[in-house]
């Protein structure tokens, strides 16, 4: 049965938090300090312990595989504005949290056939993706929960969701390379399709578009046919912080 792990509303300010504190201080340090600064949004220590385990996840305890990806989206942190941060920790998600980017990649294809989705509908996928049981509601409701704090999805009424009043603009280059690692992660692949980049249904919250002069050309090499323009990934060739 896949793992869920994701029951718990996330607020941006915790994300923030861990990413500031990350090669500050030890691991072992930062479980106290992540603990003390939950203790101000989360009373309850059955519920702060599930919100500490998830940021923890999402920043530090990361799979090794994503832990150079890790690294570079923390190097861009402080480079970014507000609005940006919400992509690099949106990405960071998707990456750490496979149930996260499952339910909003089928959210956003929803809302671009509609104008509104049920959670009814969204929990129904997701049920059947990971299987009929209460903690598939739990994770389900907390990632609504989260995005709808995060401004990057909107309330109507009870059980039914829009599009924000307006995505978030995306135009560092930086930024954009993250993205298409995290779509290749997502496909599980080294390669994919700039128009399936562009038209991405992962990142239905943020208007961006993605040319071939964004990427870095050491990392991704570009193949261009009459059909397609083809991004293939060098897995040889790590990201970089230069």
């Amino acid at each position: 049965m896949k793992a869920v792990g994701f029951d718990q509303k996330i607020l941006l300010h915790q994300l923030d938090f861990a990413s500031q504190k990350l090669n500050e201080v030890s691991i072992k340090n930062m479980h106290g300090l992540l603990d003390e600064y939950l203790m101000s949004d989360i009373k309850g220590n059955a519920s702060r312990r599930c919100a500490h385990a998830i940021v923890m996840k999402i920043w530090w305890s990361v799979e090794e595989n994503h832990q150079l990806i890790r690294d570079y989206a923390h190097h861009l942190y402080s480079t970014l504005t507000k609005n940006e941060k919400y992509l690099l920790h949106w990405c960071m998600t998707c990456l750490a949290y496979p149930f996260f980017k499952e339910q909003v990649n089928y959210l956003g294809k929803h809302l671009r056939m509609a104008d509104e989705v049920r959670s009814r509908v969204v929990l129904a996928e997701m049920k059947n993706l990971y299987g009929d049981r209460r903690r598939v509601e739990v994770a389900t409701g907390a990632v609504f929960s989260t995005i709808k704090n995060w401004n990057l999805v909107k309330m109507t009424s009870p059980g039914v969701y829009r599009m924000p009043e307006k995505r978030i603009g995306i135009h560092a280059p930086e930024l954009k390379q993250l993205m298409v690692e995290v779509l290749m992660d997502h496909l599980d692949t080294n390669s994919v399709t700039l128009e399936m980049v562009n038209n991405s249904a992962i990142y239905y919250p943020f208007d961006y578009h993605i040319a071939t002069g964004d990427l870095n050309e050491k990392r991704f090499t570009i193949i261009k046919s009459i059909r397609d323009t083809i991004i293939e990934r060098n897995p040889k060739i790590p990201y970089s912080v230069e």
